[in-house]
């Protein structure tokens, strides 16, 4: 399968398919690390979000988000030994997408209701997802 169309810089750079499509968790449930439900903070409350952050799409409140499990603002996505990052894309100012770099420098992304897929943070900016609004790193436990 390929993704240039959505994804320009795909054709370019490393995109692998790394599982079946599920509707079970998105790319924010998956950058969280829990495959079990879609977190999104939409006003009809079909999705999961928790109840402490205020429900609305802002990128301040999926960074509220990711503070829940000790991840902080950082300045970057270059892989740093001994943190794990996240990074929170956004388009038009509305958040979009979020993907977590794996120890070994590459990114993990889930693609709404289809693949899981691993790719370099280059092969998905500028893509139907915008660009990185914010980087965010914790400490590997």
């Amino acid at each position: 399968m390929h993704f240039h169309n959505i994804f320009p810089n795909s054709a370019k750079e490393p995109f692998i398919i790394t599982s079946p499509p599920t509707p079970f968790y998105n790319c924010i449930a998956w950058a969280y690390g829990d495959d079990s439900k879609w977190f999104w903070p939409d006003s009809s409350n079909s999705y999961y979000w928790p109840e402490h952050i205020p429900r609305s799409e802002k990128v301040e409140n999926f960074i509220q988000l990711f503070s829940t499990i000790n991840y902080e603002v950082c300045e970057n996505g270059e892989l740093e030994e001994g943190y794990e990052k996240i990074a929170i894309f956004s388009k038009n100012g509305a958040p979009t997408h979020a993907a977590r770099q794996l120890l070994n420098g590459i990114w993990t992304s889930k693609l709404g209701k289809e693949f899981d897929v691993s790719h370099s943070i280059f092969s998905i900016i500028n893509g139907v997802y915008g660009d990185v609004s914010v980087f965010m790193k914790r400490i590997l436990t």
